[in-house]
């Protein structure tokens, strides 16, 4: 795609008044794909995320990757001021990202009724904990909550051990992804099917997470039982699960059909294991696990991984090295697929970040630019495009409400 060619959601005009992950993950997969998506951060608090973990020489890499792409402003919409600024941004805005406790921006008087007389095709995306209605709607939805709540913490980790949390932002990932996919799906209702309406997304942390876990729930009506921590094991086939290898290594095998389990089998010299009573049908294996695993265990620890990995692809069997980070940026497949890419940064400097994903052959996504300094578009927005004049931007500045 040459520098010129239209990117697939150029034109579509963005406001996120978001922070954190969940709902600006929405906001910056759009802004990926060419949307204008103009990230609004309070004038003196900035948004959270410039603060998670840790920043060096002045670069926070989770703002940086979170917030790429992204024009920022300052505007604080508590304020009558501020509101008012905000509701001529939305004018010609076709969507509204917004993450407040659910109630906070009718508090502030900003309500989508309201927004939609000013502007009837505005899509509202509300992403929060536990959604805009029901008995936890006013709670505090942070990540790992939902991550406890949602169930996967109770499948997570040793059955003998307690339940596990994920070390990244799994729970708001997943919202993230679902508001993204909501709002296309509105888009096309609305410019597609062609009824020129907007309409307000309600996307919950916690409904994203537990709708990905599988048929849980009707794993426990047939079962009576909900599902259980299995460790790297799993109740749906066998072998599944991490080995060590010579070489003080871990690999990933599955051998989750009757033909791969066979040529795992076959891989590791014991073809007689396929009609080993113990071991001949998945619910065998499955019975049998822990033997299974025995068996394997003895021969990945006599071989390291590269001959594991070499022997099972010669033989048709899913292997997969556990992998960190630098492993994958070095890895030649994922350079080939630009998993990781240099991002341009302020001052000439260059970012390594993960890549636009997904890929569309013909109008693929790209990345402008890393996240970028607190109001460093406010003379575009403010007095180029509201025509702000230069005192009563100064007198806004002053007050605080940019």
């Amino acid at each position: 795609m040459s520098k010129n060619e239209p990117q697939p959601l150029q034109g579509l005009k963005v406001i996120e008044c978001a922070t954190v992950i969940a709902a600006p993950l929405c906001g910056r997969m759009l802004a990926d794909f060419g949307a204008e998506v103009i990230h609004i951060e309070h004038p003196e608090k900035g948004d959270d995320l410039r603060h998670f973990g840790f920043t060096d020489k002045g670069v926070n890499p989770w703002w940086k990757y979170y917030s790429r792409n992204k024009k920022l402003i300052t505007l604080n919409i508590s304020k009558p001021q501020g509101r008012r600024i905000l509701l001529r941004l939305i004018e010609d805005a076709d969507v509204l990202i917004e993450n407040f406790r659910p109630g906070r921006l009718e508090e502030w008087n900003i309500h989508y009724d309201q927004l939609a007389k000013i502007n009837p095709r505005l899509i509202m995306v509300r992403v929060s904990g536990f959604g805009q209605t029901g008995p936890y709607s006013n709670q505090p939805g942070f990540g790992t909550l939902i991550e406890a709540m949602s169930g996967f913490a109770h499948l997570t980790g040793d059955p003998e051990g307690p339940p596990v949390l994920p070390q990244f932002a799994l729970a708001d990932s997943f919202a993230g992804c679902y508001a993204t996919m909501a709002t296309m799906f509105a888009i096309y209702y609305r410019d597609i099917v062609g009824t020129g309406k907007g309409q307000i997304i309600d996307v919950s942390l916690w409904e994203s997470l537990f709708s990905m876990l599988g048929p849980n729930a009707m794993v426990n009506q047939l079962t009576g039982m909900p599902p259980m921590r299995t460790g790297n094991r799993t109740i749906t086939s066998a072998p599944r699960n991490l080995y060590r290898t010579k070489d003080n290594r871990w690999v990933a095998l599955a051998g989750s059909t009757p033909a791969t389990a066979i040529r795992l089998f076959n891989a590791i010299g014991q073809p007689d294991l396929a009609s080993d009573p113990r071991f001949k049908s998945n619910k065998d294996r499955l019975k049998n696990v822990v033997e299974l695993d025995k068996v394997i265990n003895a021969w990945t620890n006599s071989h390291n991984l590269e001959e594991i990995t070499t022997i099972f692809r010669q033989h048709s069997v899913p292997v997969g090295p556990v992998f960190d980070v630098n492993d994958i940026m070095n890895n030649l497949h994922a350079i080939f697929r630009e998993m990781v890419v240099e991002v341009p940064d302020e001052e000439g400097s260059k970012l390594k970040m993960e890549g636009v994903f997904p890929k569309m052959f013909d109008t693929p996504g790209k990345i402008q630019h890393a996240g970028k300094n607190m109001g460093e578009d406010n003379e575009e927005i403010f007095k180029k495009r509201l025509n702000i004049s230069d005192p009563e931007f100064l007198e806004l500045k002053n007050k605080k409400i940019i």
